[in-house]
């Protein structure tokens, strides 16, 4: 289990947008040229990359191969060519001035899932209020708003490592946020740890930021989920700098 996190600038310079659009496929450069404010469309161009970012970083897919990705049934992007063994999964999640990856690989029994979600503290907690509301209760200001944001990623999270997305029902999942931290999590009733399921939780930009990651299928038994940055000028140059590189988006 790896988790990035690139902090990205609110704008670009022209040129160095339309050479990072130019790696998209025409659809996904499509979708990006849609936003009406740069700032998301540069988040979006970002989430989009990044997984390519990481199979060049990690030689998995060294250039000139380039990383061809689909949609599943449910439209949660996965790695369709080359096929890779052990299997990874990826997801990505953006936020104010974060982009956020996590990849897990398989441990070889055939399932391997994972979703990140990413959001800034809530400056008014009570507008995310869910079922939950008795662990909460006694607590406000930061203390609320940093569980709260706890709460939220983590289902927002376990339905993107389905790839159900939030239609799912989040009222369908219950997490006990026992003291403070992540106890357990049930999906209509039942402990999904028992089907195999992980999380982490932590932080961004002393505290500004929150995120989970939920997954399921690591290689790794007792994985230390630990958030690596990703400085922009790299992940830049990963794609404008560097000789070979070609496309690899969705």
């Amino acid at each position: 289990m790896r988790v990035f996190a690139l902090k990205v600038p609110p704008t670009l310079p022209e040129e160095t947008f339309d050479r990072l659009l130019h790696h998209l496929p025409e659809r996904g450069a499509d979708r990006v040229r849609k936003f009406r404010h740069e700032a998301d469309a540069i988040r979006s161009i970002a989430g989009r990359l990044l997984p390519t970012w990481y199979l060049r970083h990690t030689g998995l897919v060294p250039s000139p191969t380039t990383p061809v990705f689909r949609h599943g049934p449910r439209g949660k992007p996965y790695l369709s060519a080359p096929v890779l063994e052990p299997r990874i999964d990826f997801n990505t999640s953006h936020e104010g001035e974060y982009v956020l990856l996590a990849v897990v690989s398989s441990d070889g029994s055939g399932t391997v899932d994972v979703g990140v979600d990413v959001m800034d503290l809530p400056t008014d907690p009570d507008e995310l209020v869910t079922k939950e509301k008795l662990h909460l209760a006694g607590t406000s200001g930061r203390i609320k708003a940093k569980l709260l944001t706890t709460l939220w990623t983590i289902k927002e999270g376990y339905t993107k490592a389905t790839g159900d997305g939030i239609s799912f029902g989040l009222d369908r999942i219950a997490v006990d946020l026992g003291d403070g931290s992540v106890a357990g999590v049930k999906v209509d009733g039942r402990d999904i740890g028992e089907d195999g399921w992980r999380w982490a939780v932590g932080s961004i930009d002393a505290g500004a930021y929150g995120y989970a990651i939920i997954w399921r299928g690591d290689a790794a038994e007792r994985p230390d989920v630990k958030l690596e940055v990703l400085a922009w000028e790299d992940f830049v140059h990963a794609f404008i700098g560097s000789a070979g590189a070609t496309g690899g988006g969705w």
